[in-house]
């Protein structure tokens, strides 16, 4: 039954004109789709007796699962090249849940593998700016949308950095900065979750640059805003323009994810890697990351 005229809710996929009011049929439309039965089922298990905070990471039961597998992986290719430290940057704090989970994780895997984890936070501070291009999805996000409550988000940071203003020019005079810190902690994992093409095209500015002392060879990235768009605009538009004029580091979806990732999670396919091919640490052995042999079996 249509009932009376609202907006429709692109993140929630509401259809047109359905208000949600709680009853049966609300429960049937979310659990029909497998991102809310993936959460539900993760915060089921996690209440398990006997699930303590190792095995929930281990099985991915923790919110935000996709973060803590960007800082599992940064920490652990940090600590198989040598390296102290590591960086996990996220673009588009909005009101700041995903920046204060990043800082969870970051502290769950410094004290897993000896690694320091420094954690920042880019953002306007202001909400959605108006968009600049067609490609910026203005059908789904206007200005505004997204604002930061600045005092609250602050008093619960910790150590985690937030960076307030216009990213065209807060990134590079963090890269320049900051460029020793970047040496000794080289960005490892990297969400983007700015929305706008033009935006995350200005955030990739931290692997345009030619040098490579700030960033680990291979660097994790999560693309939040990929579901329901196309190639040709939005984050997989900007993605694909960088990859056009850099194709000796490039940034591409990493295959076969789900296989090998416990309960086949949907946000597996916003996983991307860049791979810097001419970073002096390119080539070097992670030893762990994939079996040496392959014996004939008997």
């Amino acid at each position: 039954m249509v009932r009376g005229s609202s907006r429709s809710s692109a993140q929630k996929g509401h259809p047109f004109g359905r208000r949600p009011t709680g009853g049966w049929a609300d429960v049937m439309w979310d659990w029909s789709k497998s991102g809310t039965r993936h959460a539900a089922r993760n915060r089921l298990l996690r209440r398990l007796p006997g699930v303590g905070s190792a095995t929930a990471y281990r099985f991915g039961l923790v919110e935000r699962a996709h973060y803590a597998y960007g800082v599992r992986r940064a920490t652990e290719s940090a600590a198989r090249l040598g390296h102290r430290g590591v960086t996990v940057v996220e673009f588009g704090v909005a009101g700041g849940n995903g920046l204060l989970a990043l800082a969870e994780h970051a502290r769950h895997y410094a004290a897993a593998t000896g690694v320091t984890v420094r954690v920042v936070g880019f953002d306007g501070g202001v909400g959605m700016p108006p968009a600049k291009d067609p490609r910026d999805l203005p059908y789904l996000f206007g200005p505004g949308f997204y604002t930061m409550d600045h005092e609250r988000l602050r008093a619960r940071l910790g150590n985690a950095e937030l960076v307030i203003g216009d990213l065209a020019r807060t990134l590079p005079d963090y890269l320049d900065t900051r460029a020793l810190e970047l040496r000794n902690h080289p960005v490892g994992f990297v969400a983007l979750d700015l929305d706008h093409y033009t935006s995350t095209t200005t955030a990739l500015e931290l692997f345009r640059r030619p040098d490579h002392e700030h960033l680990l060879p291979r660097v994790t990235c999560y693309l939040d805003d990929l579901p329901g768009t196309v190639e040709q605009i939005g984050e997989a538009a900007a993605i694909a323009e960088f990859n056009a004029a850099h194709p000796d580091r490039a940034i591409g979806r990493v295959l076969g994810l789900r296989a090998f990732t416990p309960f086949d999670p949907p946000w597996a396919d916003q996983i991307y890697v860049h791979h810097r091919l001419h970073h002096p640490d390119y080539a070097h052995l992670e030893t762990g990351a994939t079996g040496d042999q392959l014996p004939l079996a008997p």
